[in-house]
């Protein structure tokens, strides 16, 4: 190991957290030395995202960068090249998306050293989403924008496809009334049934659009980041997340919404269709709202343990399903 030329006492390097995982400082200095940033003169941990995979903010000769080791399971190769194909295609169309930094030796985007990948990003300076329905807008024009630029790109390496858009099995694992266990159930199951018989084809999609991937400056949104779900899967599904993730109200402090706003929703499906061009299905849509948002809360596997952020979850669903008739008419004559 060697450590990046002219690096002097840098910042202690990031601390363990309980329950994330965390770098240690050898392992940063290491990569670091494949790379050619000049002097680090600090390391921070950034505690954002995946728990699994570990983030620092480096101060260099080269600017401010953020350093990522990929989770475990999204660390493969091919995985992580096809991911860096569309954010470098996506990039050279216009789209806003942190630069990847090259290694020394063959300026490749990803550096393996062992069992472990690891990223060297451009690190954009922003603000996080503020509940505004112009970040919403923002945010649906992104959305639409990446899709377009999605649909110019050729990949080399094979891409993961996503086996279904909902799973209506998720919801077994719950300790719910039969009522509840069977509307829910219900819910699932319709949207994976109205997805089957009016969804658009396959396509490359972001895999993970919520605002905490998004970076916003004012009114702007100046970035999307986090590929590390990129693949071949459901625009519909990744547009009803959107909808879902960026409609959502913010609660009180002793207080869990069961609504959506439905002035954000429009504005996140209006910015969408002007910039991808076409408008998607509006009753697909309505119906894959609810059956999403479930999908996503019980996706982590902890459903029998249920907790709040399930709970709120299952509450805006049934709210959400309960005004379907109106949000799809909303959005028909948008």
């Amino acid at each position: 190991m060697h450590t990046p030329a002219g690096t002097t006492n840098p910042s202690p390097p990031p601390q363990s957290t309980q329950g994330r995982a965390s770098f240690a400082r050898d392992e940063i200095l290491e990569v670091l030395s494949h790379y050619p940033i000049g002097k680090v003169q600090s390391i921070r941990e950034m505690i954002a995202g995946s728990s699994e995979a570990p983030k620092a903010v480096i101060e260099s000769e080269r600017g401010k960068l953020l350093l990522k080791r990929r989770a475990p399971g999204l660390e493969h190769a091919s995985l992580v090249g096809f991911a860096h194909e569309v954010i470098l295609g996506c990039l050279s169309l216009g789209v806003c998306i942190p630069p990847l930094i090259g290694t020394n030796a063959d300026n490749n985007s990803m550096c393996q050293i062992g069992d472990k990948t690891y990223e060297l990003f451009v690190f954009i300076e922003g603000t996080m989403f503020d509940q505004s329905v112009e970040h919403a807008r923002q945010a649906g024009m992104l959305l639409g924008e990446l899709h377009k630029a999605m649909d110019q790109i050729n990949t080399s390496f094979e891409a993961t496809v996503e086996t279904s858009v909902v799973n209506p099995k998720r919801v077994d694992g719950i300790e719910l009334e039969s009522s509840s266990f069977d509307r829910l159930k219900k819910i699932l199951e319709y949207g994976l049934d109205a997805h089957r018989a009016n969804a658009r084809a396959s396509a490359i999609v972001h895999g993970d659009w919520h605002p905490g991937n998004m970076i916003f400056d004012g009114p702007e949104i100046i970035a999307i980041c986090d590929f590390d779900n990129c693949r071949l899967g459901s625009r519909d599904r990744e547009l009803a997340q959107a909808l879902v993730y960026l409609s959502m109200k913010r609660p009180s402090a002793d207080q869990i919404p069961e609504d959506a706003s439905m002035e954000h929703l429009l504005a996140v499906w209006k910015g969408y269709i002007e910039q991808f061009g076409t408008s998607p299905n509006p009753r697909l849509i309505g119906s894959l709202l609810p059956a999403v948002l479930i999908d996503e809360a019980l996706a982590g596997g902890t459903a029998g343990r249920q907790g709040p952020l399930v709970d709120a979850a299952i509450k805006k669903a049934c709210w959400l399903d309960e005004q379907s008739p109106t949000i799809v008419r909303a959005l028909e004559s948008s």
